[in-house]
């Protein structure tokens, strides 16, 4: 939005200091709740990317959604839980990519 671009340019240096970090959850940055979705909601998404969760019309139910701390918490649970069973290959059966989008 713009009367969230200042802030940002507030926390971001001119001079483009990869130091500088600012966090994506501006709402609430040591605690993990729904802010995000909150955020999203008044126009405060950090990156394009997340903030076109809230204004296309096919994830902003999602979002919604996602105020409600228990719905968040239960969705989040089973995403760690399905993403354990993945079967990551580990030790001298994995590897390290030279290149992220391509296998060795």
């Amino acid at each position: 939005s713009p009367s969230f671009l200042p802030v940002l340019k507030s926390l971001c240096p001119q001079d483009g200091n990869a130091g500088t970090r600012v966090p994506l959850d501006t709402g609430s940055v040591d605690k993990f709740d729904t802010s995000y979705f909150t955020n999203l909601r008044d126009g405060k998404g950090v990156l394009q990317s997340d903030q076109v969760l809230w204004t296309d019309t096919s994830t902003r139910p999602i979002v919604q959604r996602f105020f409600a701390l228990n719905a968040f918490s239960i969705e989040f649970a089973r995403s760690m839980i399905k993403m354990s069973n993945i079967g990551v290959l580990t030790g001298t059966q994995g590897e390290i990519r030279k290149v992220c989008g391509k296998i060795n």
